[in-house]
């Protein structure tokens, strides 16, 4: 299987179209047809349904695709570090897969750092739940993770970052809890609320917001579960449900939402991390000195942070 044959699956995947893709990849549609053809007669299955003007995925075909985005991105990764390296100026690409937390400020201020010696080096960010985070690392996909705890890092390197996430609740500005200070375990009483995924599969023994809620936690309403909280912040302003997240990224407020801390405060720590063993390009490398480097004396960043220990 030829990397070109995967690039060239990938775009009548995207455009769901041959002709489309034909066009987009400066191909003859015969061309791109009979390739197609030839990679289903190499995996022995059908990857496309056919259709009178266009073409679905059968899920031999979503798995593929899933799978080829991974292994492209490995490549352009090797490419590009490989590239970069008889550059006398370091640069390339560093790959950053985050949870969403206020861990991130620190991330942000080494980028700027890193970027202000190097302006070659980019930052690559994607944002998702704990589990996306660790498949990204995991799989070379990402040089650097930041997860928020409960995480087990032990596997990793990592460093705990300064800054905490304090919880709360985002809602509507005229919801009935909208005029208190601080939320109470009782104010949860049969009132639908969104949560991470990453809560909702969290052991309860190690769930903080399940120990904070004690004997109530009976009471408490899933409405369903999110990676990112904007999308679920939009859901709120339309339904006038809840959602249980951080005061770092509960920012989505104004005239329609405000947010809310818990009371007892909750706290949340977030780790960097990175793996092991792992042979980095020259620019990761660099970030992660420089990290480690803006972590050696203490900090007192802005909003909801501690002193590192």
């Amino acid at each position: 299987m030829e990397l070109r044959t995967l690039r060239y699956f990938l775009a009548v995947a995207y455009e769901g179209n041959i002709t489309h893709a034909a066009e987009s990849l400066y191909l003859s549609q015969p061309s791109l047809t009979r390739q197609i053809q030839l990679l289903e007669e190499e995996l022995g299955c059908k990857l496309f349904v056919r259709k009178r003007h266009s073409v679905e995925l059968t899920p031999e075909g979503l798995e593929l695709r899933s799978r080829a985005i991974e292994a492209l991105s490995i490549i352009e990764h090797i490419e590009q570090d490989f590239s970069n390296r008889s550059d006398q100026e370091i640069s390339g690409s560093v790959f950053v897969a985050a949870a969403e937390t206020a861990g991130m400020r620190t991330i942000a201020r080494v980028a700027a750092k890193l970027r202000t010696k190097h302006p070659g080096i980019t930052i690559e960010l994607t944002t998702g739940d704990a589990f996306s985070v660790a498949d990204r690392l995991d799989k070379g996909l990402a040089d650097i993770a930041v997860f928020c705890e409960p995480a087990n890092v032990a596997k990793y390197h990592s460093r705990r970052l300064p800054e905490v996430d304090t919880w709360g609740v985002l809602m509507r500005a005229d919801d009935p809890l909208a005029h208190k200070e601080v939320i109470v375990s009782s104010d949860f009483a049969r009132r639908p609320c969104y949560i991470s995924t990453q809560q909702r599969s969290t052991e309860h023994e190690t769930n903080p917001f399940r120990t904070w809620m004690g004997r109530r936690r009976g009471q408490f309403k899933v409405a369903g579960t999110l990676d990112l909280v904007r999308n679920a912040a939009t859901m709120v302003t339309a339904s006038g449900e809840l959602v249980l997240t951080f005061k770092s990224i509960g920012g989505y407020t104004g005239d329609e939402l405000v947010f809310r801390p818990l009371s007892p405060t909750l706290q949340t720590g977030s780790f960097a991390a990175w793996k092991r063993g792992r042979t980095f390009s020259d620019a990761a490398r660099l970030f992660i000195d420089t990290l480690k480097e803006e972590l050696v004396q203490p900090k007192t960043p802005s909003g909801d942070a501690r002193p590192q220990t």
